[in-house]
């Protein structure tokens, strides 16, 4: 479901209380919720803003929207123009609305896009890109950044890629963000200095840069001045709980340095002055999971629960996942891959996937990407899942049919298979008579006989083993009518 990923909110919230936001950005909020009200929201932030002081929260159960848990479906979704393709082969205005088919007839997401209802293997694509105009960087439907939508089909060919919004890919989703004029002088992976955070990733749109330690910058620089005392790696030095005049809490005086380095004056100070500090972070507790990220310290942390516990500590931020690399580091870049297309499927730490080991560094060269565990990019995500035993049959955009989504993803690992509706799949087979494959979500309709059928599948069945006897009465079972079938699709 698409209900993860959110905070947990309990308690009620007073009218205009500071935890009512005023505004919600149109990227940045997550997924659609599900409100203790019953109602779906586009994100946490609007559903906070819209029942500002009513005392609603996430659901504690995310069925509640659900038609199997007597849900109406209502929804508050807004118009913003973010298509996604659902399994049963309809584009959707956005998430949200998705979401609102999704509790009305049981049907889930396909991939983010519009869908793309040509066959994969009687898909166009390109020869070459000479004339092709330069669009990129551009966001695909597989999770991966290309530098323009020709290389993208001609990289992706047969697989069904289509164009998403930018927010959807990790080095893109900051291209068009606004930037506050804040000044906090940040220093990028490429060794160059800019004026806060938020410049730093919009300039660089499709590229993988993050923010490493200021001294590193400092470093570069020629005339660097008092700078150039400030140290680039504190590895060595023996651990020494330091309070700085900052609040924070680091582990020893070189850190202090290092983090603050040519941005502000912090001092060391009495270890007291930080005790409130060390009580709050003190409460953290973390587990033993192996999933690295790498902190804006140039510093790797076994997994994200113990960079929020650096977060709290001393200010640290998350740069990107997997092991920090050497940041001075000049390695060579490998120019011809030929021979190394047998190998698995590469996930980057850009988000993207890759063919080999060898092409992520031929692609990405200088820009310190490295591997990470598949389960962060999403073709790979399903490579290594175990899969149920449970039988329940998609039909995949390379017209096989599968014993359940889990399998066909992990059966296609590192290549964008989606499901589609079944008919494409069983387009080849011949029914005689009235015998079908219906679909088994749940969107009764009445029939003249004032039976209710599970969908309209159902009923054209019992037409025509009745002779058209039996038609359509109305949508909705036969107490509880419905006037008109919702259209939350856009085609």
């Amino acid at each position: 479901m698409l209900f993860k990923n959110v905070l947990f909110f309990t308690g009620i919230l007073s009218a205009r209380s500071t935890s009512c936001p005023r505004i919600c950005t149109q990227y940045g909020y997550g997924d659609p919720v599900c409100g203790s009200d019953g109602i779906i929201y586009p994100n946490i932030c609007e559903m906070k803003k819209k029942t500002c002081g009513k005392g609603v929260s996430l659901a504690d159960n995310p069925g509640l929207c659900q038609r199997a848990q007597g849900s109406k479906c209502e929804h508050r979704c807004g118009g913003e123009k973010d298509p996604v393709c659902g399994t049963d082969g309809r584009t959707y205005l956005n998430r949200c609305m998705l979401e609102v088919e999704i509790c009305r007839v049981g049907i889930g997401l396909s991939h983010l896009g519009s869908c793309n209802n040509i066959s994969a293997h009687r898909e166009n694509c390109p020869v070459d890109c000479k004339q092709a105009p330069l669009d990129g960087p551009v966001c695909g439907s597989d999770g991966n950044v290309y530098k323009s939508t020709c290389i993208m089909k001609i990289l992706t060919c047969g697989q069904g890629v289509v164009r998403t919004n930018k927010k959807h890919c990790q080095t893109t989703r900051h291209c068009r963000e606004a930037c506050w004029r804040n000044a906090r002088p940040t220093c990028g992976s490429d060794g160059k200095m800019y004026a806060n955070v938020c410049k730093m990733k919009s300039k660089n749109c499709g590229k993988h840069v993050f923010e490493v330690p200021l001294a590193y910058c400092s470093s570069q620089e020629r005339n660097a001045g008092e700078s150039r005392s400030c140290p680039t790696s504190c590895a060595n030095e023996i651990e020494k709980p330091t309070c700085g005049t900052d609040g924070y809490i680091y582990a020893n005086e070189c850190e202090l340095k290092l983090l603050n380095c040519g941005a502000k004056k912090v001092y060391p100070t009495d270890l007291d002055k930080c005790r409130s500090k060390k009580n709050k972070c003190s409460k953290i507790r973390c587990g033993e999971e192996f999933d690295p990220v790498c902190g804006t310290n140039a510093q790797t942390y076994n997994n994200l629960c113990q960079l929020s516990l650096a977060t709290c500590m001393k200010g640290v931020q998350f740069a990107h996942v997997g092991n920090c690399t050497a940041l001075k580091e000049s390695i060579p870049c490998p120019t011809d891959c030929a021979d190394q297309s047998y190998e698995e499927p590469v996930c980057g730490s850009d988000g993207n996937v890759y063919r080999s080991m060898c092409h992520m560094k031929k692609e990405t060269c200088g820009q310190l990407v490295i591997s990470v565990a598949p389960q962060h990019c999403r073709t790979t995500a399903a490579c290594n899942e175990k899969c149920q035993d449970e039988k329940n049959y998609v039909c995949g955009s390379d017209n096989k049919i599968y014993k359940s989504e889990c399998e066909m993803k992990r059966d296609n690992c590192g290549k964008h298979i989606y499901v589609v509706p079944m008919k494409r799949c069983l387009a080849g087979f011949l029914f005689r008579g009235c015998q079908k494959i219906c679909p088994t979500y749940f969107d009764p309709v009445c029939g003249t006989d004032d039976k209710t059928y599970s969908n309209s599948c159902f009923l054209e069945m019992e037409n025509c083993r009745s002779r058209a006897l039996v038609n359509l009465k109305h949508m909705g079972s036969c107490s509880e009518p419905i006037n008109e079938i919702p259209k939350n699709y856009l085609y």
